[in-house]
């Protein structure tokens, strides 16, 4: 009788102290988890009595190194806290190994050991289109080149909205289109790239540009087919083109010929000057250089196109020297 007596007593004994064991985790990082610059570990346990120390020792292609903190329980034995797990950009990339130990006088934890990654580069871009402060109109294929090894997502929005098959994880080259003709006005847009790795370490770019749908306006000041041009002389040539947003003429694009009367090629004439007038108009000033070979009659002819590639109407006045 004894003898079961006192196997009851060790076993509620046993059973009291099984209902109190001590317990320890971490509930962050988790096994795997990618890791940037900037993190932290949380933990929890039960059963203490009093303060209780942490330590994790970081483990990875560079070395270890070590943090550590102390909590102390609740009045029933429960605790949580944080340590910080902060990589420079400089530290090695890849594989780490995080133990994490919990200690207390006359208390048993179980360590937790984990595997994780650490990545603390942002995606690079490395090119893109289009070009910055662009014009464009029309299909506009956008692209996007990025130097990232471990990509998890990336998306492009044109004006804050998501446009067709902007969306990805794996690849690091993105082209996608945009078609401004669902635009209803023309005016400045904002291309924007957002670009995540596995650790979340991002990239966001912007590309402004103006879409511009609407031809130039070229018009021809001089020479006039009613004004009088000395013969055999060089004729001074003066040129406004109007457009509906600032810059947006492409002074490369104006081409000022001469021609027969019957359409033949004769010469071109050189620009001498361009400037800015005032209410997104734009002054071409050149000369036309008399040769032997100039017809007494000819056409000075006019196209302008600006920078989204918009053909104003061709612009053309006949010329009669001595008249």
């Amino acid at each position: 009788m004894k003898g079961i007596r006192l196997a009851l007593i060790v076993a509620g004994v046993c059973s009291a102290l099984s209902a109190y064991a001590a317990t320890f985790s971490v509930t962050s990082p988790t096994e795997g988890k990618w890791l940037g610059s900037t993190n932290t570990l949380s933990f929890n346990g039960t059963g203490a009595h009093v303060q209780v120390s942490v330590q994790c020792v970081i483990t990875g292609p560079g070395g270890s190194t070590t943090v550590s903190t102390t909590v102390n329980p609740a009045v029933n034995g429960d605790f949580s806290g944080t340590l910080p797990l902060t990589f420079s950009s400089s530290a090695a990339q890849g594989n780490y190994t995080l133990a994490v130990t919990a200690t207390e006088p006359g208390n048993t934890y179980t360590p937790v050991n984990l595997n994780v990654k650490v990545d603390t580069k942002t995606p690079k871009l490395l090119e893109y289109n289009p070009a910055q402060n662009s014009f464009r109109k029309g299909i506009v294929p956008i692209l996007f080149k990025i130097l990232e090894d471990n990509m998890k997502e990336w998306r492009i929005t044109v004006g804050g909205a998501d446009i067709p098959n902007n969306t990805g994880t794996t690849e690091t080259t993105l082209a996608v289109n945009y078609d401004s003709s669902t635009l209803d006005t023309d005016g400045a847009q904002n291309v924007v790239l957002t670009a995540k790795d596995q650790a979340d370490n991002t990239l966001s770019f912007t590309v402004p540009l103006t879409i511009d749908r609407k031809p130039p306006v070229s018009t021809i000041q001089f020479p006039q087919s009613s004004g009088a041009i000395r013969p055999r002389s060089d004729v001074n040539v003066i040129i406004d083109v109007a457009d509906q947003f600032a810059n947006s003429v492409d002074i490369t694009a104006i081409d000022v010929v001469v021609q027969k009367t019957d359409g033949a090629f004769v010469t071109r004439a050189a620009r001498i000057s361009w400037r800015d007038i005032g209410n997104n108009t734009w002054r071409w000033t050149g000369r036309i250089r008399y040769t032997s070979g100039m017809p007494n009659i000819y056409k000075v002819v006019v196209s302008a196109v600006d920078k989204a590639g918009n053909v104003a109407t061709r612009q053309e006045v006949t010329v009669h020297p001595g008249a």
